[in-house]
């Protein structure tokens, strides 16, 4: 059996956090030690959130922190609100998302084909999804550079659901944001601060999934494989590994978390597929320059 990792000490940002993955990700990281700024849009959910996981003995604690992240100023707002609750922060969970419920409950079984999107959802989901992501690691780099360490592990999904037929915008939204996780991952390249995605590994039962679109509950993948993953991609045990996505039903619980997270990992986005630039080699432009 894999070893219990201890996270006392750290301090952690998880955004989408009162319910689903969200959920799961805090009470993990709460039950491991981690102090969590718990980031979504209900402070009565956020609330009582907190009070269930106090009442639990985790050793970590919850701050309940509101806000809209479609609002740019507040994704900023939101890590000062952390720091300034916890004192520093090591650790950014962007999990927050919109998902095409909000355009049509029953979107799995009756398509939405992309020209029925109303416009306003379109800029919601990629204001959540990929701005809001953007923004809060903005605001956070400057501690985790600072300290010489730091973890931003991005939540996005399935490759094939990236381009699935009728999945827009959420797809094209994970894939900005899978695209993203890959351009930072190698900007911070030797600095200690590391970047990873995280996807459950198949339609999850949350609400981002409702019981119109996908009635059997059991057959869908469960939050909790997102527990044992974060806690790992969260410890120093995972110094060094960087640029990689980590599929929680991929996780072997039996394993050392290094041989765990290697089974279950592949690199972020799409390398090596399709013919590359024939001027990609930066390091022989910038000697020309």
């Amino acid at each position: 059996m894999a070893e219990i990792l201890s996270l006392s000490g750290k301090a952690i940002i998880v955004t989408g956090a009162a319910g689903g993955l969200g959920r799961a990700m805090v009470d993990a990281l709460t039950q491991a030690g981690a102090n969590v700024a718990a980031v979504d849009l209900s402070e009565a959910s956020l609330k009582a959130m907190a009070a269930e996981i106090a009442a639990g003995g985790a050793e970590g604690c919850v701050i309940p922190l509101a806000a809209d992240l479609r609002q740019p100023d507040l994704c900023a707002g939101a890590v000062s609100r952390a720091v300034n609750a916890l004192g520093q922060i090591n650790g950014l969970v962007n999990n927050a998302g919109i998902g095409l419920s909000t355009i049509r409950e029953d979107y799995y079984a009756r398509n939405l084909r992309f020209w029925e999107v109303p416009d306003e959802r379109w800029q919601a989901i990629f204001e959540v999804n990929v701005r809001a992501s953007f923004l809060l690691a903005k605001a956070a780099i400057a501690d985790f550079l600072d300290q010489d360490w730091g973890r931003i592990v991005n939540v996005t999904t399935s490759m094939d659901t990236m381009i699935r037929r009728g999945w827009t915008p959420y797809g094209p939204s994970k894939a900005a944001l899978e695209a993203q996780s890959a351009c930072w991952a190698k900007d911070l390249e030797d600095t200690g601060v590391t970047v990873n995605v995280l996807v459950p590994g198949g339609p999850t039962n949350t609400a981002m999934v409702p019981a119109a679109s996908s009635p059997n509950r059991e057959a869908m993948v469960q939050p909790e494989v997102m527990r044992a993953p974060i806690c790992w991609l969260m410890s120093d045990e995972s110094d060094g590994f960087t640029g990689k996505r980590l599929t929680g039903t991929g996780w072997d619980g039996t394993l050392p978390g290094n041989e765990a997270a290697s089974s279950a990992a592949a690199a972020i986005a799409w390398p090596g597929v399709g013919q590359q630039s024939v001027w990609s080699n930066l390091d022989d432009l910038r000697a020309a320059d």
